[in-house]
Order: C-alpha cells, then sequence, then structure tokens
C-alpha cells in the first residue's frame, strides 16, 4: 500500500515536490542518456539525498516515467508515493500518444498529394511548420533523443514517429524534381540536413551557451525566418 509522503501543504506539496522531481529528472536524463543517470545524480540536481527521492519514486525507471509525464505536460496532481515502475511499455505509449498529437505535417501531406516538385515557398513553409512543432515540444524531443540509444522501445518511436518517417517523407517530396545524380542517399543526406538546420534553430541553440562575440541571439521570428529560408534552400540544391 502507497500512501502520500509527509508534507505540511498536503496534496499540493506532494504535487509540487514531483514536479521538482520530474524537472530535475528530466534535466539529468537529457543531458546524460538513460543508462548513464543514476538516481543519485537526479538527487544530486535536487539537492536532496537519495533517500529522500525514494520517498516519491520506487527506481530510476518511475523517474524516467515521472519525466515524460512532465515533458508531455501531464498532470502530476493525485500520484501515489512512491511512484512505481509502470514498465517501459507505458513510459513509451505515454510518448507514442503526446508526439502523434503534434507531429502531424499537413503542410508536408498537402505536398506530397499534389503533382510535381514543390517551389521554394512551398518548402519554406514546410520548414517554418517543422520548428513550430520543434520548438514548442523541445524537451519531449530532447529526452527521446537521449534515451533512445538506450532503450529499444523509444528507439523505436524516434525512427517510426519522429526523425526517420519525417526524411521519409521529405526524400519522397524532392526526389520528384532531383537532378540525375542525386542517388537515394545523397537525397537522404540533403534531408537530414534540412531537417538539422531547423532542429539547430527551433531546439538545439537554445541548450549553447552564446559566444563572448555574440551581443544577443536571435529573436523568435528571425531564428524561424532564417531557419525555414535555409531547409528550403537546402532542398532545392537537389534540382540544381
Amino acid at each position: 500500500m502507497t500512501t502520500q509522503p509527509k508534507s505540511r501543504t498536503g496534496k499540493a506539496r506532494a504535487a509540487a515536490r514531483f514536479e521538482e522531481i520530474a524537472e530535475a529528472a528530466i534535466a539529468c536524463f537529457t543531458e546524460a542518456g538513460y543508462r548513464r543517470t543514476q538516481v543519485a545524480d537526479i538527487a544530486r540536481q535536487m539537492g536532496v539525498s537519495a533517500g529522500t527521492l525514494y520517498l516519491y519514486a520506487a527506481s530510476k525507471e518511475a523517474l524516467l516515467h515521472l519525466a515524460v509525464m512532465r515533458a508531455c505536460g501531464l498532470p502530476l496532481e493525485n500520484l501515489p508515493a512512491p511512484l512505481p515502475d509502470p514498465g517501459i511499455g507505458e513510459t513509451a505509449a505515454l510518448l507514442r500518444a503526446a508526439i502523434g498529437a503534434y507531429a502531424r505535417w499537413p503542410l508536408l501531406g498537402d505536398a506530397l498529394r499534389r503533382a510535381g516538385p514543390a517551389d521554394a515557398p512551398v518548402l519554406e513553409a514546410i520548414g517554418g511548420a517543422l520548428y513550430d512543432v520543434l520548438a514548442e515540444q523541445r524537451r519531449i524531443v530532447w529526452l527521446l533523443d537521449s534515451c533512445a540509444f538506450d532503450i529499444a522501445e523509444l528507439n523505436e518511436i524516434h525512427r517510426q514517429q519522429v526523425r526517420g518517417a519525417y526524411v521519409d517523407d521529405l526524400v519522397a517530396l524532392i526526389v520528384r524534381g532531383a537532378g540525375p545524380d542525386w542517388t537515394e542517399t545523397k537525397l537522404r543526406t540533403a534531408a537530414r540536413c534540412a531537417v538539422e538546420i531547423v532542429a539547430w534553430a527551433a531546439m538545439h541553440r537554445r541548450r549553447e551557451r552564446p559566444l563572448a562575440s555574440e551581443a544577443s541571439g536571435p529573436d523568435e521570428a528571425e531564428a524561424r525566418d532564417v531557419a525555414s529560408r535555409l531547409f528550403a534552400a537546402a532542398l532545392m540544391a537537389v534540382s540544381n
């Protein structure tokens, strides 16, 4: 039988504690991946003992589930303490549902349904839509990127629903206007490079320390505009 941990503010305090733990778990799993992260690392991130952490989560597996819940925006109220390990299948199901809700590419789908190659304005719009999703859901993507190397079920999500499926669709689009020397391998490389341009601008730049020579980074509109233009240029290059 599980009980709520003792606290001065009851359920509200317990929910706040779960949020603190989830944030620390997200930071650690995103930085080091699943295998290299230990419960002690998450406790250290919070400034508490591992014993305190075990009052709220029964295992590292439970901490990953809590991190995924938080990254997906799910409520943490009324969770049992300690939170049991639900199994990687349930954790993967949360990620599949969250990614399935956001990783829909209507502009790319529309372009694929039309005959002929896509022009630069269409590709810019597709790049902008990708930017919007990655910027909004960057914590889910960071967590999945880091842990997919260690957990087969998460790697499958990455392959089926995230990068792999998107690159497949881009290749199917740009092959229509590709020059004769553009093999499938080269087309996939071009598509992956285009995606990484947008991924850096939408997500990864936010985790980098600015260079001393940079007075300030781009604002959101500037970053989106530059990324979507370069995305289109990278894909249009296959027709030259």
